[in-house]
């Protein structure tokens, strides 16, 4: 009778061995020497991006909310706008079709938001998202490494950029 428990127990438990991808998560900031609605207005212009994102090279903005934005290697990267808030100076949007040689993601949902710090302005990107393969066992370049690491120096050059143009005026 221990081993039909056993047996059953074993059969019960082993499908709680096997998971999936562990969603990842992207939390930057940069202050900016300039005032919010500045910083802002860069950010609410569909295509301003490629003004300011050193990676963009292009862009078309289909509709106010959605927008293709085309990368210095020639890959796509869909954005389609969830909500936009003024008032509080947010911009939430996902990412439509996935090219993963633009970031190496199945999935991915982000947050820009422009907060006042004293004279200058707080930007915040939060992006959480799955790497490209959602196997078990992700080859080399679809796996959470390398999607954490494309999606951390992509919104790294964004904000660094967007630095730029703003304290430049």
């Amino acid at each position: 009778m221990k081993k039909i428990y056993a047996l059953i127990l074993m059969a019960v438990a082993t499908p709680a061995i096997a998971h999936g991808p562990t969603p990842q998560k992207t939390d930057q900031f940069v202050l900016i020497g300039a005032a919010p609605d500045a910083v802002w207005k860069l950010l609410s212009e569909p295509c301003a991006i490629k003004d300011w994102h050193p990676d963009v090279v292009g862009c078309e903005s289909i509709t106010p909310l959605k927008r293709t934005l085309v990368l210095k290697n020639g890959s796509k990267i869909n954005e389609e706008i969830d909500e936009i808030l003024p008032s509080e100076m947010s911009i939430s949007y996902r990412l439509g079709d996935i090219d993963i040689k633009a970031l190496p993601v199945s999935s991915l949902t982000g947050r820009l938001k422009v907060t006042a710090d004293g004279t200058s302005s707080k930007v915040m990107w939060v992006a959480r998202y799955y790497r490209a393969d959602t196997t078990n066992e992700p080859p080399k370049g679809l796996d959470d490494e390398s999607a954490l690491n494309a999606v951390n120096a992509y919104v790294k050059a964004a904000l660094a950029g967007l630095e730029k143009p703003v304290t430049k005026k």
